[in-house]
């Protein structure tokens, strides 16, 4: 059985790079991506969140979905 800190150290490196890799995809600078949507008011999941990504792509160079802990956000790339 796994201890408590071994999860909790899994747990914050998977949500780290849940949100590190959409970030950085790409030759883009991390600093240009940037959140445009989100939170359990705004996508109750990550499919709805995903359904809005050809209208972001219209406004923006690129867009990407992350679910951190159930929270998730529309990240668009000026």
């Amino acid at each position: 059985m796994k201890t408590w800190n071994k999860r909790m150290t899994f747990g914050l490196a998977a949500a780290a790079a849940a949100v590190a890799i959409p970030l950085t995809a790409g030759s883009a600078s991390a600093a240009m991506w940037h959140n445009v949507a989100g939170g359990p008011a705004m996508y109750e999941n990550l499919a709805a969140c995903q359904a809005d990504i050809p209208e972001a792509k219209q406004h923006y160079k690129d867009a990407s979905c992350t679910d951190v802990n159930g929270e998730i956000t529309l990240w668009a790339l000026y």
